[in-house]
């Protein structure tokens, strides 16, 4: 390409050199003729009156003068009857037999575009009586020499130019592959950890999966999904994140072969290729390797930090016959292994498919449900464990479907908080609880709160304590009467802002708990930092009571007594775990035991009960 561009720079050059030439040769010849016209009327001038007496000695003197003009050659004065009448010739100068018929010359060739000499012609006259005519011929060997100069000078400066052209064109070409390159580089490579990209990885795996096709082999294609990633970000900071996704890239390539690909595709995501001749069931013991390989500690700047890993698999021609399908394959396979725990491979099965589109058609017609007010709430009472008096009640959304009846919570919040739903969710139990609540209030003149949990999506919305404000207002609920109920992890998953939110609605009077406390982080310096009133013991811990778990449960009891925390016992179903939470000093319980999840109507009789 720049050999290309050289020549045609050459060939400009050669072009305008060749018309600057032609140029300068018109102008130097055109000067000549002018200078020669000029100097022939002189002479016809001065030879006038020597001609008009026959004085051709005194005409001599005259032209013997013209030595002394350098381009002048030859000058002849005829007779007005066309005879030669006086002549000079430059010293060494060649005849030609330009004496013969220069007059004719003088006429035909003064005005021709050449590089021989030039013919000009004067009239010589006496008082407009004309008495002969002068030729002169002027040399072009003066001319001749300039161009040459003129030539020389364009041939150097050409070359010049055409060297610093080659210069230029070669640093420029050079530049232009480098930065070619590396947007090659670049548009199939992740910066961040040197692994192909998403663009490349696709594109890896069409080609793989045609070499399979061709060769009657297999490939599985295996999606892995950091656990918890998004808590290393916040907690630690995105450089100990990136930093983290380095170690990974590293562990992945080394728990696989050299003819494997490992891939990054998206922020804690990865993918592998791997080349499974033989049997399905080489992706999978490939899948777990990769699960346990990055089932450790890996040691950052900052800390050392385990990354556990979702990871799912599915192999061609097997679970799909083209790429689409493939990934699609793997992304429902991964979907069961974070719905199974962390640090779990899951191949794929075709009974997976019929899960994921139960999922998707759920997810269309929650959202029809929520739009239509198409749900609606139940209440689990709560008492106050030294006046068994109901204090309050914790809201629990519930959705009966036309046509499959009624589903879990246990299915239909999972697909809500794996989209947008949940926080329109969030925001439709928010407004009916706090009706709910403010009408058996006002009806019953008590003072009976409602809990309602709160996804980690809203608590990030920027205007959710505006949102909960604008609710209580609605609907006429004092806010003291109002609790919303906030789990460890998503608080964990942004501290800064979980925070920042709860001390907003603090002060708007709302009260807080701390949800299934004992099952995240469970730190007393991250507790000290929530401003929570309740503090909720999960119903794992609840369980084994009173014959185990004693020692924990009056760990917590105690600790939050400290902080001047109410505890809440959840989960509470025998009366001998009543009673030795009672005797703990735990303050609000709540249970099958006290009462299980009912309509709201069911639950205005319960106003102003105690626990039997």
């Amino acid at each position: 390409m720049a050999r290309v561009k050289l020549a045609g720079v050459c060939v400009a050059l050669l072009i305008s050199s060749a018309v600057l030439l032609v140029y300068q040769a018109v102008t130097l010849r055109t000067t000549l003729t002018e200078n020669a016209n000029l100097q022939a009327e002189m002479i016809a001038d001065n030879v006038s009156a020597s001609v008009m007496f026959a004085d051709a000695r005194s005409t001599a003197e005259v032209l013997h003068s013209l030595g002394k003009v350098p381009y002048v050659e030859e000058v002849c004065i005829y007779t007005e009857s066309g005879k030669l009448f006086a002549g000079y010739r430059k010293p060494g100068f060649d005849k030609h037999d330009h004496a013969v018929g220069s007059l004719a010359k003088a006429t035909s060739q003064g005005k021709r575009l050449s590089l021989s000499d030039v013919f000009v012609a004067s009239t010589i006259s006496q008082n407009g009586k004309t008495l002969g005519y002068v030729v002169l011929v002027a040399g072009t060997s003066g001319m001749l020499a300039q161009l040459l100069h003129y030539g020389g000078f364009l041939v150097a400066a050409s070359m010049c130019a055409i060297w610093i052209a080659f210069a230029v064109t070669s640093r420029m070409g050079m530049r232009i592959v480098q930065a070619e390159k590396k947007l090659e580089y670049l548009a199939s490579t992740d910066p961040l950890t040197g692994l192909p990209n998403r663009r490349a990885f696709y594109e890896e795996l069409d080609e793989r999966l045609q070499d399979a096709l061709a060769s009657a082999t297999r490939v599985a294609l295996i999606l892995v999904d950091l656990d918890d990633f998004k808590t290393i970000n916040d907690t630690l900071g995105h450089g100990a994140g990136d930093d983290l996704l380095k170690h990974v890239a590293i562990a992945l390539r080394q728990a696989v072969r050299k003819t494997d690909v490992v891939s990054r595709i998206g922020g804690d995501e990865f993918a592998v290729l791997v080349e499974a001749a033989d049997h399905k069931a080489e992706g999978l013991a490939t899948a777990e390797r990769i699960a346990r390989a990055l089932a450790r500690p890996f040691d950052l700047t900052r800390a050392s930090v385990v990354a556990t890993a979702s990871v799912g698999v599915s192999v061609y021609p097997d679970d799909a016959e083209d790429v689409a399908a493939l990934v699609s394959s793997a992304d429902i396979a991964l979907y069961a292994a974070k719905s199974t725990g962390k640090n779990v491979a899951v191949a794929f099965h075709p009974s997976m498919t019929v899960e994921a589109h139960r999922r998707a058609r759920l997810e269309t017609e929650l959202r029809k449900a929520i739009d239509a007010d198409a749900l609606h709430l139940v209440y689990q009472p709560q008492f106050d464990c030294r006046t068994s008096q109901l204090i309050g009640a914790e809201a629990l959304v519930r959705w009966t479907h036309p046509s499959d009846g009624e589903i879990s919570p246990a299915e239909f919040i999972p697909v809500a908080e794996g989209s947008e739903l949940i926080v329109a969710l969030g925001q439709w139990v928010l407004r009916r609880a706090c009706l709910d609540a403010a009408r058996w209030n006002a009806e019953h003149d008590t003072a009976i709160h409602v809990s309602v949990n709160v996804s980690a999506r809203q608590l990030r919305q920027a205007q959710f304590t505006e949102q909960v404000k604008a609710v209580l207002d609605e609907s006429g609920l004092a806010s003291p009467l109002l609790e919303l109920e906030l789990t460890e992890s998503q608080l964990m998953a942004n501290m800064a802002v979980g925070v920042e939110a709860m001390q907003q609605l603090r002060t708007a009077g709302v009260r807080l708990a701390l949800d299934d406390f004992g099952t995240g982080y469970s730190s007393l310096s991250y507790l000290q930092s929530f401003p929570v009133n309740n503090l909720k013991i999960d119903r794992s811990f609840i369980r084994p009571l009173p014959q185990a778990g004693q020692p924990i449960v009056a760990a917590i009891i105690s600790m939050a007594r400290s902080f001047g925390i109410a505890v809440v016992a959840e989960g509470v179903e025998e009366p001998s775990q009543l009673a030795w939470l009672c005797d703990a000093g735990c303050d609000i319980v709540q249970g099958y035991l006290t009462g299980r999840p009912m309509p709201v109507a069911q639950f205005r009789e319960l106003l102003g009960a105690e626990i039997c």
